[in-house]
């Protein structure tokens, strides 16, 4: 008797917060469900909210943040560039185990007041290097 391998593939399901309707083929009313976001996609959406969320801002795990917002208003320097980087790591490797980071860059723009993040990371069960890209600036 032969031994047949499995291959056991990780599919990564969210949903997509822009609330875009899925589509479905053949029906003439239109829409009936909301679209979901797979693998790549799901983490890139779930590392931006991360990233954009700030302490006391979810009712129910308050302490799930970056709060990186308190970052944007100290002076910009290579010191807050590698403490927003810092940040980042710790987060994303305490609350979202589909990531692997493999570098962060944060770099400060005088020009705009804001920082340019580039993060590179792996989907875990995927193979292809990932880049996510955001801006951070304060409203005021």
């Amino acid at each position: 008797m032969a031994k047949e391998s499995l291959k056991i593939s990780r599919l990564y399901k969210d949903l997509d917060l822009s609330f875009t309707p899925k589509e479905t083929p053949g029906s003439e009313q239109g829409p009936s469900d909301v679209a979901k976001l797979v693998d790549v996609n799901a983490a890139k959406q779930a590392l931006r909210i991360l990233i954009n969320t700030n302490f006391y801002e979810r009712p129910f795990d308050p302490g799930k943040a970056a709060n990186l917002r308190g970052y944007l208003f100290e002076p910009m320097s290579k010191l807050t560039a590698n403490s927003i980087s810092a940040t980042i790591k710790n987060v994303v490797a305490s609350y979202e185990p589909r990531v692997k980071i493999q570098s962060i860059s944060v770099i400060a723009n005088l020009d705009t007041n804001a920082y340019d993040v580039s993060i590179m990371f792996f989907v875990i069960g995927i193979d292809k290097p990932q880049k996510l890209t955001a801006n951070l600036k304060r409203l005021r």
